[in-house]
């Protein structure tokens, strides 16, 4: 067999509209907290991705945090609005924060979860500030992933997936009007005719592929996540492939008491999992099948079908490769 197995995200789809909403996001807390109309640069959203902080969940809370902390340190005791509508923006009065600067301190290892090291490094920026402007900046990053008590994931999640279907989905008023930039800005990296050639090669006998990504889907169980590949996959005209998503992963880490994060990439659960949908395993039955085998159990006779095989990861960030040569 020659499987392939594909990122989506700067893979098979230029996704813009991530970063869209980042940059938005950004700018709108900048404006919100005096620091002026100014997003994030395309430099400063690689060098978050070079420190291997992919999740714009992740990076616009950190962004958050330090507009707070260059704030205080000029004596300007602002907060973040509790929720949306942000109201008037605030005459500018700070310069905006050196986040290269702030990203130049993290040590460089890739690992599983970046916002622990985050964290240490707003720590020490922070000194000997109070200790509810110290809560509050690390609230920003433990709360960095979820709807409630996280303005950066709302504002994330409303430019994401647009405000009539946030409203769909969370069940929220959206509080700002605003097309889906998933939808609006995400284009496919392969033409059509590409395309068309590809699947025509993978078509072949011993030809296998599938999509890798961690970008949030919905699940298999009662874990709620949002159908972020779903809609990447359609953008970039590769729904014929299997795909194996943070939803499809997220629910068995959950069962197991596990953070719903546990076998995404850097896991080798995650590629695993790939190999055995690209092979035509259903996707549930392909993660228990990559749980076990990771987790030391014996070698299940379906494994042996890979034996020989030769496997081409196509993947732009480290984690990927990690849990390729993990896995």
């Amino acid at each position: 067999m020659h499987i392939f197995l594909f990122d989506l995200d700067g893979v098979l789809l230029n996704s813009a509209g991530y970063h869209r909403s980042l940059v938005e996001t950004v700018r709108q807390l900048s404006l919100t907290l005096g620091f002026g109309d100014r997003g994030l640069t395309q430099a400063e959203i690689d060098a978050f991705e070079s420190c291997d902080i992919t999740a714009e969940w992740d990076s616009s809370a950190l962004c958050a945090a330090l507009l707070l902390i260059d704030a205080w340190a000029a004596g300007d005791d602002v907060s973040l609005p509790v929720g949306l509508p942000l109201g008037p923006a605030r005459p500018e009065r700070h310069a905006f924060p050196d986040v290269l600067g702030f990203l130049a301190e993290f040590d460089g290892r890739v690992r599983a979860d970046p916002l622990p090291e985050a964290e240490s490094i707003l720590r020490r920026r922070l000194g000997r500030q109070d200790g509810d402007r110290v809560e509050r900046v690390v609230s920003l990053l433990r709360d960095a992933r979820r709807l409630e008590g996280s303005l950066t994931f709302r504002l994330v999640q409303l430019f994401n997936l647009g405000s009539r279907r946030f409203e769909e989905i969370y069940g929220e008023a959206a509080g700002i009007a605003s097309p889906s930039f998933l939808e609006t800005y995400d284009l496919p990296t392969l033409p059509e005719d590409e395309r068309s050639k590809l699947f025509h090669a993978l078509s072949r006998e011993g030809q296998a592929a599938a999509i890798v990504t961690n970008r949030p889907s919905t699940s298999p169980g009662s874990l709620f996540n949002t159908p972020e590949a779903e809609i990447g996959v359609r953008a970039a005209g590769f729904e014929q492939l299997p795909r194996v998503a943070a939803g499809d992963l997220g629910w068995p880490a959950l069962k197991m008491g596990r953070d719903v994060q546990t076998f995404l990439k850097p896991s080798p659960v995650h590629l695993l999992a790939g190999l055995r949908t690209a092979l035509g395993d259903d996707r549930a039955a392909a993660v228990e099948m990559a749980i076990r085998l990771a987790q030391g159990s014996p070698t299940e006779p379906a494994w042996r079908e890979l034996e020989g095989s030769r496997i081409a990861l196509f993947e732009d960030a480290p984690k990927g490769h990690v849990s390729a040569r993990a896995a």
